[in-house]
């Protein structure tokens, strides 16, 4: 039996989508269930999107997720020109392939006229004489090159759709292998590069289906052999649309519509606080279709008081970002179409291996729960080791230098990530934790908490904390368990419910009302922090 060679060819545009990762996925555990191997190029013949930035990222992305490749040496097609254009040239002279002339209002005229005759468009090569070519050739004019694909029906078996799918003769085109500017299309490229690669596999997204036509056709006139192709159910958000930066750009523009509400203003005063053309601005808000660049996103982010772990993650630096082990959204991708089988679901990245078949790959489009994923994740810090969770909070710091977490200790990470036991992700952690690294002159106090928790009733909770407080200035030992001795034996005293006291402690030291259990917290941050805070606390809220 032949090896098992897949390939993940992604096109550097930006960082990793979650669906190319689970692409990516599903190739490497057919490669490494078989023992075969798993290969990597960079699809960059799109020279105005392709980036080194975004090469660096998709590589990022992929190491960690742990889909390692085995390929030495990347394969970049931006770098093979000589090769293409060789075989295009052979193509030309074998009459296989030939130079195109029309211009982009020329198609767009041919395209409306079978609108309008109510017909497919179908393109197919224009008789030219050697005079009409000369002229053109004269004149300079941008010419493509398109493979003559033969008229007659094509078809393919699917592994994973498990039925045959063909193309009519009568529906079959002549499609671009080169472009004016003389770079190869996907279309041309990527049979060329699968078969010099050895490539016997072929799993990819459903909106390739209907391209892999035109790909046997070529692969019949170049002689080379032709691959298993499988194309995977497209993922799902759970109301049926499709997964993708949409989500964003729509989560963005429904924040700056109630932040116009709220504010009663007018798109021209969000432009202006933004730093955006206020015209582009107000067709963004009243046109669902359009999209804000990153940048301009970002302003009005900043705006609306949206951070970027508000918006749901799409790319996989996202889920990095927010706080996921690497782990985790693998083997909950490997769910989104794939089955190992009865009612496992929860499996390491090994027992993935083990398992993973095409037969077990569905039709059926898959929905991304992001509930799910968050109960995933939640299980699976609690039930990894200490030095995992480390490890994971550390290079969640990497990606995240600017969080006050990033000048702790390993030992202080550990005692933080103990103190929050129960997080969904680590973004969490550092949300409720981070005031124990930042100076207590720092410390924002937010003003609902203080109103409700400091203010209300006639100010209980501001003498309550005013009370506290040389009661904890004394204490000769000053751990969590003797804090929480000498306030419960304070509330006691006054027949107070602990959260009478401990809620205003937890906003004199934090800010707010959410943090790690509060006694850990203020031995963690020791006395004289404690007290500062306190009588900073006192002095602001009080006056």
């Amino acid at each position: 039996m032949s090896t098992v060679v897949t390939r993940f060819a992604p096109s550097p545009t930006g960082y990793l989508h979650v669906g190319g990762a689970r692409t990516a996925l599903f190739n490497w555990l057919l490669a490494r269930h078989c023992g075969g191997r798993f290969l990597l190029r960079i699809e960059d013949t799109d020279l105005a999107r392709s980036t080194d930035e975004s090469v660096r990222r998709i590589l990022e992305d992929l190491a960690w997720l742990g889909l390692n490749w085995d390929n030495e040496r990347l394969v970049f097609q931006s770098r093979r020109l000589d090769v293409y254009n060789a075989i295009i040239d052979r193509l030309i002279a074998e009459g296989r392939a030939y130079k195109a002339w029309e211009t982009p209002e020329e198609l767009d005229q041919q395209r409306r006229i079978a609108e309008r005759a109510k017909r497919a468009y179908i393109y197919r090569r224009p008789s030219l004489s050697d005079q009409q070519v000369r002229a053109f050739e004269a004149e300079g004019r941008p010419h493509v090159v398109r493979f003559a694909m033969p008229v007659r029906e094509c078809r393919f078996q699917d592994v994973v759709l498990g039925k045959d799918v063909a193309v009519a003769a009568s529906q079959v085109q002549d499609f671009v292998i080169r472009k004016a500017d003389g770079m190869p299309t996907y279309h041309f490229a990527v049979v060329v590069d699968d078969a010099e690669m050895g490539v016997t596999h072929v799993l990819r997204g459903q909106e390739h289906l209907l391209n892999t036509i035109n790909h046997i056709g070529l692969q019949e006139a170049l002689g080379y052999p032709r691959p298993v192709y499988g194309h995977l159910p497209i993922i799902m958000n759970l109301d049926g649309s499709k997964m993708g930066k949409r989500d964003r750009d729509k989560k963005v523009r429904h924040h700056a519509h109630l932040w116009l509400k709220n504010a009663k203003a007018d798109a021209a005063a969000l432009a202006t606080q933004a730093g955006l053309d206020a015209t582009r601005l107000a067709e963004w808000l009243s046109d669902d279709s359009r999209q804000l660049g990153g940048d301009e996103q970002a302003a009005v982010m900043r705006v609306v008081g949206l951070r970027e772990s508000d918006l749901p993650e799409i790319m996989v630096h996202d889920f990095r970002v927010n706080g996921y082990l690497p782990e985790v959204l693998l083997n909950f991708l490997a769910l989104l179409g794939w089955s190992p089988g009865g009612d496992l679901e929860r499996m390491s990245v090994g027992k993935m291996i083990e398992l993973f078949s095409i037969e077990g790959i569905g039709k059926a489009n898959a929905r991304f729960s992001r509930e799910k994923l968050l109960a995933f994740s939640t299980e699976a810090f609690a039930a990894a080791p200490p030095e995992r969770t480390l490890a994971a909070m550390k290079d969640w710091l990497s990606v995240n230098p600017d969080s006050p977490l990033a000048g702790a200790t390993d030992e202080q990470l550990a005692r933080v990530l103990k103190m929050n036991a129960g997080f969904h992700i680590l973004r969490e952690v550092d949300d409720k934790s981070r005031f124990l690294f930042v100076e207590s002159a720092r410390i924002e106090y937010d003003p609902a908490a203080v109103e409700k928790v400091l203010l209300k009733s006639e100010r209980q909770g501001l003498e309550a904390l005013r009370a506290i407080r040389p009661v904890l200035e004394s204490l000769e030992v000053w751990d969590a368990a003797a804090l929480e001795r000498a306030v419960k034996a304070f509330c006691e005293a006054r027949a107070l419910g602990l959260g009478k006291v401990a809620q205003p402690l937890r906003v004199a030291v934090c800010g707010g009302t959410v943090s790690p259990p509060i006694f850990e917290s203020l031995e963690f941050l020791g006395r004289r922090q404690t007290l500062e805070r306190i009588d900073r606390c006192l002095s602001q809220a009080g006056s």
